[in-house]
This record gives structure tokens, C-alpha cells and sequence, in this order.
């Protein structure tokens, strides 16, 4: 039983006209009746009684008709499903993101994308970069939005966004009280750091310009998040740079200023397996590609 002869059928059962089938399939009538009847024999069973005035549906064929609407429904789906999954408009994208790069800048980008490709399912995970990097290599994630640098060659990255630095301060500390800040103001303090190993080199250009003014700066304590980290802020443990991304998240006790100039721009990165053919992962490429985030301007 083919597809082919049960649209055949359907099409003589609900016009119960041989004639006008064959106009409907835009095939001539004999190849209609050698259809019906191949078909006719397969089943061993008629489903038209058949008269020189009318076209009637066997008991059979009243049966057949039910289920072949549900196959060539079925296969109309199956074939629009497929259709759209090659042109990347389906299925499902796993996406790997630092807690930094949740700005709405990059939310718009989102939103946009979801827009235009309603059936793509997006799986979210916070993960530190170095993790994103490893499920990437592994096949575990689609996409990454993470910090750069990305050295593995069989992935390929482009720039999402560009944030500036700024200084997350407890309200009530000396630095607060400072409109602008000198690099030699941070001699003997406290930091706030994400545990090494997931911090990806964020704080390296920070620790340099400290370190060339003279400014001895330590660790005080260690957070496994940037929420964490926040928080630990402005419990008054210490003071750390972030992004300008982040200062636009008001807590309470936590405050921030600009941070001297001279600091490059802290960039997030998308970042996807060079040979990832999925077209999901090429549209979601493309739109973001297409709609490239300027750096935030110096707060």
C-alpha cells in the first residue's frame, strides 16, 4: 500500500466521482481506476460499489477512509517537520552562559532570535567558561556565550558583546565615597574574586594596572558565582571589579564607580563547533552575527 494510492482513494471517496478524482489529482482517470483497483486487490476487499449513475463506499472503504486521513495527515506532518528541521526552523539548542552575559542587551538578541524561530527550543545552562569550553568540545553544547580566549581549534567564536569595567563596592567604604578613582587607591585592598580556575582571566588586566601603580591588592574571599560574589560585596568582604553589564542590577549595600582608564573592554564571545552542520546552530549564528552588539559606552 503506497501514500500514493491512498490519496488516490480519498481523493474518489469524497468526490465519489472518478472523473472528477482525476481532475482533482491532475491525472487522467485510467491511471485513477488502476489504482483503485490495485489497491482493491491488495486488501482483498472492493471499496466502491460502482454503477453506471453512482459511486458508493463499501463498508470497507468507509473503514479505510478514517485511517487513510490519519496516514497522509500523519505523513503531511512528517514532511513539514522534516522540512523545517533541515532549514534549522525545529528542534532543540543547548546553550551554555556565564551569569554575566544575562544582560538585556544580550536578552534582546534572544528575544529576537525566538521571534523568527519560534520552534527552536532553547536549553539554558549557567556554566563558568572553562566548563562551556569543555561540553563544547565534547558535543554537549550547541553554543557558548562565554569569556574569551578560545584556543581549541575546532571551534570557531565571534564577539556578542563588549562591556566595560567598573568597581562593586560596599556603600560605607572609603572607594565609595570617591568620584575618581586612581589605580594607587586600591593599595591594601580586599578582593572579592571568582575561585580560581573559573575565572577565565578576568581579573588579569585589573591586577596588572594595580600591580604597575604600586597598589598591593589580595584576595579576601573566593565565590563559586557572580551572584555570590555580589552578595559577599555588599556584606562588606571586600571590592572587586565587574562588568558595567552587571552594575545595572541594583542591590542593597552595593555600589559602583568608575574604575580608572585604561582597562581594555571585557568582551563575551559566542562560540560553536567549527564543524557543527546543524541549522540551528547556523541560524543562531547568523542572527547574532547579523545583529552585533556595540561595546557599552564608559559609565
Amino acid at each position: 500500500m503506497e501514500l500514493r494510492q491512498l490519496r488516490t482513494f480519498v481523493a474518489v471517496a469524497e468526490e465519489l466521482n472518478f472523473r472528477r478524482a482525476a481532475e482533482r489529482l491532475r491525472i487522467a482517470q485510467p491511471a485513477v481506476s488502476a489504482q483503485i483497483k490495485a489497491l482493491e486487490a491488495e486488501l482483498g476487499a472492493r471499496l466502491f460499489e460502482r454503477t453506471t449513475r453512482s459511486v458508493l463506499l463499501t463498508q470497507a472503504g468507509r473503514v479505510l477512509l478514517g485511517e487513510a486521513r490519519g496516514v497522509l495527515g500523519a505523513a503531511a506532518r512528517a514532511e513539514q517537520s522534516a522540512r523545517q528541521a533541515h532549514h534549522g526552523m525545529v528542534g532543540t539548542l543547548r546553550l551554555g552562559f556565564i551569569p554575566p552575559a544575562a544582560s538585556p542587551r544580550l536578552a534582546e538578541g534572544l528575544r529576537h532570535f525566538h521571534q523568527h524561530f519560534p520552534g527552536v527550543q532553547l536549553a539554558l545552562f549557567d556554566l563558568t567558561s572553562a566548563e562551556q569550553l569543555r561540553r563544547l568540545r565534547a558535543g554537549e553544547l550547541e553554543v557558548g556565550l562565554l569569556r574569551p580566549p578560545v584556543t581549541f581549534p575546532e571551534l570557531k567564536w565571534l564577539s556578542a558583546e563588549q562591556s566595560h569595567q567598573v568597581l562593586a563596592v560596599p556603600a560605607g567604604h572609603r572607594l565609595a565615597a570617591k568620584r575618581k578613582l586612581t589605580w594607587k587607591d586600591f593599595d591594601g585592598e580586599g578582593l572579592v574574586m571568582i575561585q580560581p580556575g573559573e575565572q577565565h582571566g578576568f581579573y588579569d588586566a585589573f591586577l596588572a594596572a594595580c600591580a604597575n601603580a604600586g597598589a598591593k591588592v589580595h584576595p579576601v574571599q573566593y565565590a563559586h558565582d557572580i551572584q555570590t560574589k555580589m552578595w559577599l560585596i555588599s556584606a562588606g568582604f571586600g571590592v572587586a571589579p565587574t562588568t558595567a553589564a552587571l552594575s545595572k542590577v541594583k542591590r542593597p549595600g552595593l555600589v559602583f564607580r568608575p574604575l580608572p582608564p585604561g582597562l581594555p573592554p571585557v568582551q563575551t564571545v559566542l562560540v560553536w563547533r567549527r564543524e557543527d552542520v546543524s541549522p540551528a546552530v547556523r541560524n543562531f549564528v547568523m542572527h547574532f552575527s547579523s545583529r552585533k552588539l556595540p561595546a557599552l559606552p564608559p559609565p
